[in-house]
């Protein structure tokens, strides 16, 4: 509650937002190619954010992660072509990350610390053209998705993380979905479609996916664990200096905050990634003993009449 506090504070008294797109335009790659690691890379950066990738070098094949892929291949629906999504458009160039699970859970993230709220938006996902044949047709490990009559309530579905310091909070979204009693609505998703994050939690700086299908046995899934992104957007909203408004009587001496007015009022002492450091409730004394030295804090001070923030260099 402390964060969506906070976080409400900052909109409010915020006066622009930053759009951000991580679309993976600025990564050097020939058309009709991928890069999986193979090459020894084990991280791809796309504005601020680390794509993690490996490669298992001593059976040579893409254990898991995100591969950069131009990759235009629909037709091809065996495991010789795991980096080629499946899309209506297969003339366009365009570079995104073909991402594999195979190893379990992966994740995005940046250790960039912004002085503004970092606000999820969307992003476009459809399913590799591997994944979507097998599921389409069934091969020698996956079923056909529906059965041989076409009742089966399948599903292959992807859960979207956003964790923050404070919360962790997901997103689910269909990739194949054949739960519906009328069979003609079951479908398959074939061209790139807009998930809407704008649920995740605010100042999430690590989005994690994991993977759940119908079809599993023995070792797991059976089908496929793969999926394509791109065109993941995100705003980063206010910033310290919009921190003008309401403010309240506070100073550092260097060793604790000294307050004043400070009756039947509550102090929650934040970072500036919107992280609750303290949290003084009912206070009624002069000053705040906190830890943390030469660092920029964000102050909030709650009473009867609303809630005012203060900035802080203690």
């Amino acid at each position: 509650m402390k964060q969506i506090l906070l976080s409400s504070a900052l909109i409010l008294s915020a006066s622009w937002a930053s759009a951000q797109s991580i679309d993976f335009q600025s990564i050097t790659i020939a058309q009709d190619t991928f890069l999986d690691g193979q090459d020894g890379t084990s991280v791809f950066v796309a504005n601020q954010f680390e794509f993690p990738v490996v490669f298992d070098t001593t059976f040579s094949y893409w254990a898991s992660g995100f591969a950069m892929s131009t990759m235009r291949d629909t037709a091809d629906g065996s495991f010789v072509n795991l980096h080629s999504a499946y899309t209506a458009d297969v003339v366009s160039e365009n570079i995104y990350t073909a991402c594999n699970l195979g190893s379990g859970p992966i994740s995005f993230s940046t250790s960039v610390v912004f002085d503004q709220n970092l606000l999820w938006n969307s992003l476009e996902i459809t399913n590799t053209t591997y994944a979507y044949k097998s599921m389409l047709n069934g091969d020698a490990f996956a079923k056909k998705f529906g059965g041989p009559t076409g009742d089966d309530p399948d599903y292959f579905m992807v859960r979207i993380y956003g964790t923050s310091n404070l919360e962790v909070d997901s997103v689910d979204f269909f990739l194949a979905d054949f739960r519906f009693e009328d069979n003609t609505q079951d479908y398959i998703i074939d061209d790139w479609t807009e998930v809407d994050l704008s649920t995740l939690p605010q100042n999430a700086t690590e989005i994690s996916f994991k993977l759940f299908s119908s079809d599993t046995g023995a070792f797991g899934i059976n089908t496929p664990l793969f999926f394509s992104l791109d065109n993941i957007e995100y705003s980063l909203v206010g910033g310290l200096n919009d921190l003008n408004k309401n403010e309240f009587a506070a100073y550092s001496d260097g060793r604790q905050i000294q307050l004043a007015n400070t009756l039947n009022a509550n102090y929650n002492v934040f970072d500036i990634q919107g992280r609750l450091l303290y949290s003084f409730q009912d206070f009624s004394g002069s000053s705040l003993n906190i830890k943390p030295k030469n660092q920029l804090l964000i102050l909030t001070k709650e009473t009867s009449e609303g809630v005012s923030v203060k900035k802080l260099l203690h």
